[in-house]
């Protein structure tokens, strides 16, 4: 009997132990990291305000928290600056919402695009890995130079450097965003006026056709075909049309924008 008090003893003390040991080196990571326990509440409450981003002041109480976070980052060590990285990444794709579906004109646009530009670049510069930084840098730069071509032109360098880094980082058993990068990059090749690679495009276009949940890839792939395959240019557009957008929940605000604009654009040509 005393043999077996005296084990619970030792049990209870080595547990005592090992409780002790945990929270100190829990701490010890934080102390070390500089990051504190809250900031992934923080970005989940930007992210619900995030997934609001139809309603303005949603999307603009969604930048407040991701600016607050880059706040509360204030070390400089690897675990610091991909939590840095990652909130301007959010930051960048909150601007570029915001210029694309809430600006009132294209100079407010291009100022939000510019701001997104920017957020993209600086989580390069912490994260030289992370692929949504080198993207949302080249979306916000090629948006920006829809409504100045001299931008664009001025960028061009930039604007294909970021989407080739992209594309090497990309996962292609799980590309980011919805294929995003093979579809910019596939709109970008797609043959117009002198500019175009007809057989890039089409390399690119293969790599994002099983990604139909985001409507703006079927958009571009109907777009792409209409150069090479009408009648399957005009099989994705009809699929794009008449897509029931109840089925991609998190992505039916822009679907919605995206849907009547390929309505106009091919309702003619469907009839």
């Amino acid at each position: 009997m005393k043999k077996l008090k005296m084990m619970k003893k030792i049990a209870l003390f080595s547990f005592s132990v090992l409780c002790i040991w945990t929270l100190n080196t829990g701490y010890t990571i934080a102390k070390h990291t500089g990051l504190s326990p809250d900031i992934n509440k923080e970005f989940k409450n930007a992210g619900e305000l995030y997934n609001r981003r139809e309603n303005r002041k949603s999307l603009q109480s969604a930048i407040e928290i991701y600016q607050n976070i880059l706040k509360q980052i204030p070390g400089q060590d690897e675990p610091c600056n991909k939590k840095r990285a990652e909130a301007l990444v959010e930051l960048s794709r909150c601007y570029f919402k915001m210029a694309e579906y809430h600006a009132k004109d294209n100079n407010e646009k291009a100022s939000w695009f510019e701001i997104g530009e920017k957020c993209g670049r600086e989580a390069i510069a912490f994260d030289h890995n992370n692929v949504g930084g080198y993207y949302c840098m080249a979306q916000n730069l090629g948006k920006h130079g829809s409504i100045s071509k001299l931008y664009l032109l001025n960028k061009k360098c930039d604007f294909e450097e970021a989407l080739k880094k992209a594309e090497t980082l990309d996962n292609p058993q799980k590309p980011y965003d919805y294929s995003v990068v093979n579809r910019t990059l596939a709109a970008y090749y797609t043959p117009r006026f002198m500019w175009g690679n007809l057989d890039k495009a089409l390399e690119y276009a293969k790599k994002m056709e099983d990604s139909p949940r985001y409507l703006n890839n079927l958009s571009v792939l109907a777009d792409l075909y209409w150069k090479a395959d009408k009648e399957k240019a005009i099989k994705y557009a009809k699929c794009a049309i008449n897509a029931d957008l109840s089925q991609f929940p998190e992505n039916k605000f822009e679907n919605s924008f995206q849907q009547k604009d390929l309505a106009v654009k091919w309702g003619k040509l469907l009839e």
